[in-house]
């Protein structure tokens, strides 16, 4: 007969036997419950306490829309998008949309005619190209003039965040919170693009038009993937 049927063999007929087999199949559930318990313990203890902490993260691009327009003077283009259309990139980069971003370029298209614009055709004068984001009634405008190219971006998170080499006076949950989205990132992203155009003065019978610009735009999504950690000074002198 082998030691473990021995053994179960004791179990059922000596209670010194079943009192040790209670003990030894007490301890081996309540430990591995107790270490896991207090190691959650320390972990949230971690996180909610208010001290110095470290943010490592990157906020990668994913590109929504590559695009262009001439759009008339005093005219509005609108651009619709939406997350289901890169949700498998979306996915992949961490899952956590922050904002939206867009990039436009434009040159200048103005003409002048009339006999004497070959010896004194004046010069251009700047028009304006103004982009809005909005998502979830949130919104972003900016400018720029021709010829040139700005940028936009709407963000809903605390990306400010990410400049400081150590992040005092907060938490470590109440960081992650505000670097966050959920699903407030994802759903349909409104453009809309504007053109305002002008013409310079032109001297003599020159004369000088311009009835828009001609837009190219870049359109992208900014996913953030990042980890919070207590920071932990190391003595130099050590």
């Amino acid at each position: 007969m082998s030691k473990v049927t021995d053994f179960v063999e004791r179990v059922k007929t000596d209670s010194d036997a079943r009192i040790l087999f209670a003990g030894i199949l007490f301890f081996t559930i309540a430990f591995p419950v107790a270490f896991a318990n207090a190691a959650a313990g320390v972990e949230d203890v971690g996180l909610n306490a208010v001290g110095d902490y470290v943010v490592n993260g990157e906020v990668e691009t994913i590109l929504l829309e590559n695009g262009g327009e001439y759009i008339q003077d005093g005219d509005e283009w609108p651009v619709s998008q939406t997350s289901d259309a890169v949700r498998n990139e979306i996915q992949t980069a961490g899952g956590n949309v922050v904002g939206i971003r867009i990039s436009m370029t434009y040159d200048e298209d103005e003409t002048s005619s009339g006999p004497t614009c070959f010896a004194a055709s004046g010069s251009d004068a700047p028009d304006t190209i103004t982009a809005t984001l909005e998502h979830n009634g949130m919104t972003e405008t900016g400018s720029g003039e021709n010829p040139g190219s700005h940028t936009v971006e709407l963000t809903w998170v605390n990306l400010s965040l990410l400049d400081s080499e150590v992040i005092s006076g907060m938490s470590g949950a109440n960081i992650s919170d505000q670097l966050t989205a959920g699903s407030d990132g994802l759903g349909a992203y409104d453009i809309v693009i504007g053109v305002t155009a002008a013409a310079g003065n032109a001297p003599g019978a020159c004369s000088r038009s311009d009835n828009g610009e001609d837009v190219s735009w870049t359109i992208e999504l900014l996913v953030l993937d990042f980890t919070v950690a207590p920071y932990l000074e190391v003595d130099a002198t050590l």
